[in-house]
């Protein structure tokens, strides 16, 4: 059948309530189903099925993949599926190399299309992949399976971090190439997406942070799962209570989670709170109640135009491998303390508190294999400039040998 561009966009149009339908749906929907829930006329399903829209099969009807992963894509829903991210790697190395060869303008306009839509892809790649793995937490019931799909989230994530990497390099390795090109807009397409590469790495890092606490709370979960179970048997039993103390330890509890904590009298306005002394006094509460749950985060300011600049010559001085190597030889201090107190080359000289900072992330994005994650977070008071201020950063332990604990069921 010959078919154009208008044909399917026609159909899609005229079919959209039952394609919006079958795509909240899903699957195992009847045909008499459908055809009594939606409004279609024979014809109109016909012709879907002709211009293969839709599917039959034994008496089911499905959506097309291929219209699923378009709306899936532009709604970024759906499971993360970084082999995309690969295949457009591949094809911008592809047309690097047939420029290299030729030096010729036509291999510059489908270099920037690949450019343009692996800076969105891996952009939505992530989001999807934050969505799918607060989704498997919240709603998978089994567990077993709840951390098996966590695991290969954690997969997931690495694949994109790897690509990254491999685009980064990419990059950096034909940068006089492609500056012969002289094209301003190849520069400033190249200038984006590395910006987009860098703030993605530290999206990256928190799914890593969430898919952890996600593991860990599973595996707290399962602990007292399991322990319910045993008191289960025990009340069943009749052993509860004339071969335990259950009900002794039940009455010395306090479960009201805010016994204890006397609130403020005084009674501030809600529009208070959203000015800039009202988040004051949301400080001074939370520091005086212990509530360490505070989300408002103040606007950061503006960067200076030159920082990279600044620091470039101490990222390049510094040899991150002999640094790491030393660090994991030492029992005693974790990564950042060991950062903050490690003397670096003369030639080098003093690193300020945002520079060992930087540091100290870029060796857990390039060496997080070799580290030992406890994730927990610990904080620090440093002053610098007559100013002090506040860190918190995530542990890392110099050793991966750890302690096994026993708990009493």
């Amino acid at each position: 059948m010959q078919i154009n561009t208008n044909d399917i966009i026609s159909t899609l149009y005229y079919s959209r309530e039952a394609i919006e339908y079958l795509f909240a749906k899903k699957d195992n929907i009847s045909i008499s189903q459908l055809k009594s829930e939606i409004s279609i006329s024979e014809e109109m399903y016909n012709r879907m099925k002709s211009l293969e829209i839709i599917y039959e099969y034994e008496n089911t009807v499905v959506l097309n993949d291929s219209v699923i992963n378009m709306l899936e894509d532009i709604l970024q829903i759906g499971e993360s599926t970084p082999g995309i991210i690969s295949e457009y790697v591949s094809e911008i190395k592809r047309y690097i190399s047939f420029y290299q060869e030729t030096h010729h303008y036509r291999f510059i306009s489908p270099l920037k299309k690949y450019l343009r839509r692996i800076d969105k892809t891996i952009t939505r790649e992530i989001i999807k992949l934050q969505k799918s793995i607060d989704d498997t937490y919240k709603n998978e019931s089994n567990y077993r399976i709840k951390l098996r799909r966590l695991e290969e989230y954690r997969e997931k994530r690495d694949t994109i971090i790897n690509n990254i990497y491999i685009l980064q390099n990419l990059l950096s390795e034909n940068h006089n190439t492609l500056s012969s090109s002289a094209d301003a807009q190849l520069f400033q397409i190249i200038q984006t997406l590395k910006q987009t590469l860098l703030e993605n790495l530290d999206y990256l890092i928190e799914i890593q942070t969430d898919i952890t606490d996600y593991i860990n709370k599973i595996q707290y979960q399962l602990d007292i799962y399991q322990k319910a179970q045993q008191l289960k048997e025990l009340k069943d039993q009749g052993l509860l209570n004339f071969s335990t103390n259950f009900h002794e330890i039940i009455e010395k509890l306090n479960p009201i989670r805010f016994n204890g904590h006397k609130a403020p009298r005084t009674k501030i306005s809600v529009d208070t709170l959203y000015t800039d002394i009202g988040q004051q006094l949301c400080q001074k509460i939370a520091e005086k109640y212990k509530v360490s749950q505070l989300r408002y985060r103040t606007s950061a300011g503006q960067l200076n135009f030159n920082i990279n600049e600044k620091i470039l010559d101490h990222q390049i001085l510094i040899d991150t491998q002999k640094l790491v190597e030393k660090f994991l030889q030492q029992k005693e201090k974790n990564l950042f303390e060991f950062i903050l107190n490690f003397k670096f080359p003369k030639q080098i000289g003093d690193l300020t508190i945002n520079q060992k900072l930087s540091l100290f992330v870029e060796i857990l994005v390039q060496y997080e294999k070799q580290l030992n994650f406890s994730y927990q977070l610990k904080f620090i008071e440093i002053t610098e400039n007559e100013k002090t201020q506040k860190i918190g950063y995530t542990v890392i332990l110099p050793s991966k040998e750890r302690k096994k604990i026993t708990t009493n069921s």
